[in-house]
């Protein structure tokens, strides 16, 4: 009888799965998911410590400048209503000088490593400089061959536009300067006041006035920065050039709100959506703040935050041409 063999069954082989994984892999796995999630919750906590001692995050139009124009309408008279936008133009320039750490756009170490303020407050000289330029060369005389109030005069051409980084050791600090054309224009407010100066808006030079806000010399220029292609723009770049916007919409925002509520006709020429729809694009502006600026290009995952700034500075200029429109009919 013939004898059958049987061939011993095969070992079972293992899989990669079925093998033991040590433990410290496992260990150093788990850490690398968390470490994420961790490491931005933490970045949110410092960033709302940070908020509570320095703002970074400015939601609405400040209150001082809401308390100065409570009790404003269209009958207000003309030099009350100059004083009240001069000291509107300045408000965020004087704010960031006292601010918790003051004016850091031209400090030494440490506070020089704080560049979005920096990079704000230097949006923030910015627009001061051209809504002064226009109050000076426009508001502060009667027609075009009529002579310059001397003080703004002074504050346009010698102390706003002193350098924004000046330290001051050999020099004149930035603060120094800055805070002596703060003066001129608050000696403007006063002779406003005592009846020896001239305010001088019409309803052509409103018009005047919102097309050079929106206009290339003004809020173009901020724009650019924002809509530059992403390769020629380096990485250390983006988070500047967005809280410089910021900076200069804070100003325009301040100034915005002090014209309307002097001059309600602004909105009740049909103005009313648009003017809402761009006060609303400003407070997102001015409360941008992410943990982190990242620039996502196409179908990236990653955030396009200098785009998103882009978009609402769009929103804010397409509604203020709209409203300049209407102001004009």
């Amino acid at each position: 009888m013939p004898t059958t063999t049987t061939t011993p069954p095969e070992p079972e082989k293992k899989t990669i799965f079925a093998r033991k994984i040590p433990a410290r892999y496992l260990i150093i796995a788990a850490g690398f998911i968390l470490f994420w999630p961790v490491a931005f919750y933490a970045v949110g906590i410092l960033n709302g410590i940070y908020d509570a001692v320095d703002p970074t995050r400015f939601a609405e139009v400040d209150e001082s400048v809401k308390a100065l124009v409570q009790n404003v309408n269209e009958n207000t008279p003309a030099p009350e209503k100059g004083a009240i936008l001069a000291e509107v133009v300045i408000h965020q320039l004087e704010r960031e000088m006292r601010s918790t750490f003051g004016w850091s756009a031209n400090d030494i170490l440490p506070t020089r490593f704080l560049d979005n303020r920096a990079s704000r407050q230097k949006g923030v000289i910015f627009a001061t400089r051209m809504l002064i330029r226009f109050f000076s060369t426009r508001c502060s005389k009667y027609g075009a061959m009529g002579a310059e109030h001397e003080a703004l005069k002074d504050a346009r051409e010698k102390r706003l536009v002193y350098a924004e980084d000046v330290w001051g050791f050999f020099h004149s600090s930035t603060e120094s300067e800055y805070q002596k054309g703060i003066d001129l224009v608050r000696r403007y407010e006063k002779e406003l006041a005592a009846g020896t100066a001239v305010f001088n808006l019409r309803s052509d030079d409103i018009y005047d006035l919102l097309t050079y806000i929106t206009g290339r010399e003004f809020l173009d220029q901020p724009m650019g920065l924002l809509i530059q292609s992403g390769e020629d723009v380096f990485f250390s770049e983006e988070d500047d050039r967005i809280y410089y916007a910021q900076g200069a919409m804070l100003v325009v925002r301040d100034f915005l709100f002090a014209l309307v509520k002097c001059y309600p006709s602004i909105g009740q020429k049909g103005g009313e959506e648009n003017l809402k729809e761009a006060f609303r694009a400003m407070d997102k502006i001015c409360s941008f703040d992410p943990p982190f600026v990242v620039e996502g290009s196409h179908d990236s995952m990653l955030a396009d935050h200098r785009g998103k700034m882009a978009r609402y500075y769009i929103t804010v200029i397409s509604r203020l041409n709209d409203v300049t429109q209407s102001v004009n009919r």
